[in-house]
């Protein structure tokens, strides 16, 4: 069987280099990331379901409503922890992170792995959606997919977002929804045909899978066909939603700030899967008053009454009183608070649906209000929780197109297009005078990541701290250091600064040349204790910033867990991490480029990486045979690009980017285990 797919790649890879054949193939690719991803979707439904079924009883009693989700946030932590780190706190983030800097390359352990993890975690009760977690999932199918037939970068993140579309548009039987998500947020807008297609193909796929797979009741909920726009003049009831879903949505932006940075803290203390079981324990605690919260706000079982709360929202089944509308203004607050337990702590669950029932519940309220005043038959609090929900969403993700659409497909009904239209544009309008970016682009921001096209990425972003950062030895004493000491330290290495650490080698603060002028006897004394830090894996872009804030030549780079220094990053590490993004962004360039000659002439570039023991290793390039219609472009060798004579001597290690129609051919030649019998003239 393995034989068989491997020669099943080998053909299709044959075909792909071929004049005019990538675009239809690009189409059969998306079709297949389609169906993938809508088969993962029906997994993970059915995990959730099986999940409830184990971890919670029929009549659920107090103590378990605290208990499951703490236990169900530690399986999560073990998870996260060892298998799959991408899940944690959603995928868009991720997903997005590896568009911008990573040319779409996502782990092989997601779809499974990340189904597991999310499965486990909204089974158990975490406050959250399965939907930021199906974006990752169906964008590492996708990139699998892509893998597999070795694209180039701009083709391989067009099956990216084609499967992070197709995982919205299956779990919400929403494929135009998930097709302008896609578009909105991961290609940041329609960049050429080719990416639309194979989208639309990927979304309509998935969803139709799923729907056969799953059933009719796949959407989490349905609004009633009666609703619509009253009298024109409540559309000023709309306008002023709009203006409440801001305040919404600052709650989730600002509030997800605040608690990924304490849970970061507690996370370096006691380890990830404690945090997150500690956020399983917020949320249960919140729930024992709120149960609604736990888990999506549907489907929980053996709680009465609580299972569908936001098809309650949207049927006015809270009722029409002052106490109603207090009540679902409170159950927005709890819902908001839980979300930040599970999101802040690491769980594997995403925002999307958060900010859906927030909104249902805002609108639900304002609906209520105004009910009060103008008429409980002039004003329907359903058609405002449709509207809340889409207003909500389009402040926290600003992606409006998305929120309309994604409401439309969910109700079938244009009833209320025109009150979704005007809220959710007040809604835009309002975080645009506020310099808002999306939700999603300001967690990229704060992991110093610029979001843009491929052309528009600071080369800084595209090399992590870890590759080009400098080892410890040198830059790091003991706390107990003697003040004579650290004069001498600096005299003798030229240094301005060091890191201080404990016993454990954990961080306790930096000494410069200047603290020497203070009072103290060890470099515990003179150490300055705030000092800004950053971690191997963060974008060298992201240390540059921090340094410049500061006006310092150097930061420690330290474990995100144990605070251990594990480097220093200094100004000359910079310069070497701008030689290598360099390097990587001239990569870019030449992949870009294959694709358009792919169409063209055939050919394209291949890159080859020479393992020790090769037989091309120690060889000038004019004493290989390389094959037919190739030419070797350029070789790049330790983060700097070299470009080759004949008298250039390939090394172990060398990255060869070669201009070819037989890919093929070139990998079996730079394969140690044949490369001694073909392809070297003696």
């Amino acid at each position: 069987m393995g034989e068989q797919l491997g020669e099943l790649l080998a053909a299709l890879r044959r075909r792909l280099h071929r004049p005019g054949a990538m675009e239809p193939v690009m189409l059969g690719l998306g079709a297949a990331t389609g169906f993938g991803t809508g088969v993962v979707v029906w997994l993970l439904i059915s995990g959730i379901e099986l999940v409830q079924r184990v971890a919670w009883s029929p009549d659920v009693p107090a103590w378990q409503i605290v208990v499951v989700p703490t236990m169900g946030g530690l399986l999560v932590g073990l998870l996260v922890w060892k298998v799959v780190p991408e899940s944690s706190g959603g995928g868009v983030v991720p997903t997005m992170e590896s568009l911008a800097i990573r040319g779409g390359q996502l782990s092989r352990r997601i779809p499974l792995a990340g189904t597991a993890a999310t499965s486990l975690a909204l089974g158990t009760g975490a406050s959250g959606g399965r939907e930021g977690p199906i974006v990752l999932i169906g964008g590492a199918i996708g990139s699998a997919v892509g893998r597999g037939v070795r694209l180039d970068d701009d083709r391989m993140r067009s099956l990216v977002a084609a499967g992070a579309a197709a995982g919205i548009g299956a779990t919400f039987n929403a494929p135009i929804g998930g097709m302008l998500f896609a578009i909105e947020l991961l290609l940041g807008g329609i960049r050429r045909a080719g990416s639309l297609q194979v989208v639309v193909v990927a979304s309509v796929v998935s969803a139709v899978t799923a729907r056969q797979l799953v059933g009719e009741s796949l959407p989490l909920f349905q609004a009633s066909s009666g609703l619509g726009l009253g009298a024109p003049a409540e559309l000023l009831l709309y306008a002023g939603l709009g203006l409440a879903a801001v305040v919404v949505a600052f709650g989730f932006r600002r509030g997800e700030d605040v608690a990924r940075r304490r849970f970061a803290r507690v996370r370096s203390r006691i380890g990830v899967p404690f945090t997150v079981a500690l956020g399983g324990l917020g949320v249960g605690l919140v729930a024992l008053v709120f149960p609604e919260v736990l888990g999506e706000g549907s489907h929980l079982p053996g709680i009465d009454g609580f299972r569908e709360p936001i098809q309650a929202m949207l049927d006015g089944g809270f009722g029409t009183s002052w106490t109603a509308a207090g009540l679902l203004l409170a159950l927005a607050g709890a819902k908001l608070l839980a979300t930040l337990f599970a999101v802040g702590s690491g769980s594997a669950v995403g925002t999307f649906a958060p900010t859906l029932f927030t909104g249902a519940a805002l609108g639900a309220a304002f609906g209520i209000v105004a009910a009060q005043f103008l008429g409980a038959d002039l004003v329907q609090s359903g058609a405002f929780a449709l509207v809340g929900m889409a207003a909500v969403y389009a402040a926290t993700a600003r992606a409006p197109l998305t929120a309309i659409l994604i409401v439309f497909e969910l109700t079938g009904s244009y009833d209320l297009v025109l009150p979704l239209m005007l809220a959710v544009g007040i809604a835009m309008f309002v975080t645009e005078l506020l310099g808002w970016d999306s939700l999603y682009l300001h967690q990229l921001r704060q992991r110093g990541v610029v979001y843009g096209q491929i052309d528009e990425l600071d080369v800084l972003q595209t090399v992590t701290v870890g590759e080009v950062m400098s080892a410890p030895e040198g830059h790091v004493v003991p706390a107990t250091t003697s003040a004579d000491a650290l004069r001498a330290h600096f005299a003798s290495s030229g240094s301005h600064g060091v890191s201080v650490v404990d016993e454990r080698g954990r961080l306790v603060g930096v000494v410069s040349r200047s603290d020497l002028a203070r009072p103290g006897t060890t470099a515990q004394d003179l150490a300055t204790r705030k000092v800004l830090t950053v971690t191997a894996q963060d974008p060298v872009f992201r240390a540059v910033r921090r340094m410049a804030s500061l006006d310092v030549g150097r930061l420690p780079v330290v474990d995100p867990l144990t605070r251990e220094v594990v480097g220093v990053l200094r100004r000359g590490d910079v310069v070497r991490a701008y030689q290598r993004g360099i390097a990587r962004s001239l990569g870019a360039q030449q992949r870009a480029a294959s694709g358009r000659l792919r169409d063209l002439a055939g050919v394209g570039f291949v890159e080859v990486v020479l393992q020790p023991g090769s037989a091309l290793t120690g060889r000038a390039v004019r004493e290989v045979a390389w094959p037919e219609r190739s030419v070797l472009t350029s070789v790049r060798r330790n983060g700097e690009v070299v470009v080759p004579t004949g008298d250039t001597l390939l090394q172990d290690g060398d990255e060869l980017v070669v201009l070819t129609g037989r890919s093929d051919e070139l990998r079996e030649l730079a394969a140690p285990e044949q490369a001694q019998s073909r392809g070297v003239s003696e």
